[in-house]
Parts: C-alpha cells; structure tokens; sequence
C-alpha cells in the first residue's frame, strides 16, 4: 500500500458505523489519529447511539443522517465494508483510504475501485483480532505506532455511581441469543449465580417478561455511558457475544462470553474480549453449568 501523505492532512473524516463492539475495538485507532495528526480537524462518522463514546477523539461527531463535511483532505474507514467505501467515495476526499479482506472478493473490488489508497489482508492465512487488523492497517498507511488498547472512557462520577450501583455483584447482558438458547436456561443461569445484576435494552426489553427472582436486579433504560459504567462496575460479565463484551472489556472487567455453535469458530479467533482473563462457553447441552464453572476459574 502505497503511505498516505499524512503530514498535508487539515481536515480528516473517520467512520465506522456498524456494531458497537467493532467500534470500541477500533478506539485505539481513533486515539492513534489524534495523537499523530494534532493539526487535523477531525468529523467522526458512527451510527447515532454511538456518539458519546468519540468525542474525546474527535473535534465533530456525525450520524449517517448528517451531511459530510466539505474540502476534505482526507476520509479514512475503519471497517471492511463496500457500505464504507461508498462514503469515502461520497465525501470527495483527495485522500480516501480503506481496506478489505481478501476472502470477500467484492467487497475487495470496491474498495479498489472507490479509494485512492487501499490495502487487503486475509484472516485466513493470518487469523488475528480485529482490533490488531486495525492497528496494522494504520500503520501500514505510514500514520506511526497504533496502542492497542480499546477505551471506554467514563468521568470519574459516572464510574463510580457505576461501582456504587452494581456493589461488587456479576453482571449478566440480556441479548436475543440466550433465547434461542433457551429461556429457561437462562432464567436457571441468572438464578444460579445470583445476587446477580442483569442489563437489557429496549429492544430486547420487548423479547421476554422480566420475572421476580430472588438476587437477581434487572435493569433497563441506561444510556450507554451508564451502561459502560455498569458493565465496568461488576466483578465479572457473562454476555453472549455482542458490543457487552467489548465495552467490558476496555473497562478491565473479566469476562466469560457466550456462544451459539455456528458464532464460536469465528468469535474466538477475531472477537474475543481484548486484554482482560475470559472464558467462552459453548451453548449446548447443560451450559449453565458450565457458565458458573467459568466464571469460578476467573
């Protein structure tokens, strides 16, 4: 891949607007762009609910529902996909800059087609984390050394009313995955580990009825810079493999993650809680149990 002329960057637009979990991981690659680019005025492109989780790295934060900013030098994607590329394309950058997987050979093609500067690699060959894709992306693009480490960053109030409300318990993350699981499985997991705190959104609030179990708190209507502080307040997490593990994570909090059968072989080789003790779990047979057992050996 041919080095980006970063030093000529005035004006920068960054985006990844898919999942919340692809977004933290890629948190160390914002961090690394502000701090190789002071001079770069830098837009920040994620989905809507995201937003509160860039602005210390970016000068202006935008939706997909706001328009692109004009007389850009450059627009960087973080994520593999022709969706990103075709806003790098939109936003008229002299400099758009992407990559690609060469396992998905049109989403490659685009990204080709519709940058000035892109790079392929494969997880094939080289299976790795996606936060240490990014990395390796950036510097490839000549910016300087990228620290993986993802953030979540909170105030210190917002952390501790985060400790102060989960007072040291487990924290479970409701997602539509325990369901097909089993429901009642899951209601004998959350009652096993109880005095256990458990998390739901709004859209899973409507997939199952919250019912009264001894040492189990569920707890809906956060917004996610409580949600984060939450998450960073437990002793542990037990999530199935969604954004919950990733947000954890980059709090320092161990996790044990749960997989349906046809996630575990991808998840665990590109989507595993970064830099913090983990377990996975596979969901078959007597999983709860074998939940409890991981998180004993955390």
């Amino acid at each position: 891949m041919k080095k980006v002329p970063w030093a000529e960057v005035r004006r920068l637009l960054v985006t990844r607007t898919d999942h919340l979990g692809d977004l933290v991981v890629s948190t160390p690659g914002l961090k690394a762009l502000r701090r190789h680019l002071p001079q770069a005025e830098i837009w920040c492109l994620v989905a809507q609910p995201f937003t509160s989780l860039v602005q210390n790295w970016a000068d202006q934060v935008l939706t997909p529902a706001d328009p692109l900013p004009g007389r850009l030098d450059a627009a960087l994607g973080l994520s593999p996909r022709s969706a990103t590329y075709k806003v790098l394309r939109q936003s008229r950058a002299r400099y758009r800059i992407g990559y690609s997987y060469s396992e998905r050979p049109l989403a490659r093609l685009n990204c080709m087609l519709m940058l000035t500067h892109s790079w392929t690699t494969s997880l094939v060959k080289k299976p790795r984390h996606e936060a240490q894709v990014v990395a390796e992306f950036l510097e490839s693009t000549g910016l300087g050394p990228v620290d993986i480490k993802p953030e979540f960053p909170l105030s210190p109030a917002l952390e501790q009313w985060g400790k102060d409300k989960v007072r040291g318990r487990v924290v479970v993350h409701f997602a539509p995955r325990w369901l097909e699981a089993g429901r009642d499985k899951f209601l004998a997991m959350v009652r096993g580990l109880a005095p256990v705190l458990v998390t739901y959104g709004e859209a899973e609030s409507k997939l199952m009825s919250f019912p009264d179990v001894d040492g189990v708190e569920w707890l809906g209507g956060l917004s996610l810079p409580q949600w984060g502080a939450v998450l960073g307040g437990g002793s542990a997490l037990v999530s199935t493999d969604t954004g919950a593990v990733h947000v954890a994570a980059a709090r320092g909090v161990p996790v044990v993650v749960a997989h349906l059968p046809r996630h575990y072989a991808a998840c665990v080789k590109q989507w595993y809680p970064w830099g913090v003790p983990a377990r996975h779990v596979i969901l078959k047979e007597n999983w709860p149990a074998e939940v409890a057992s991981a998180l004993q050996q955390l």
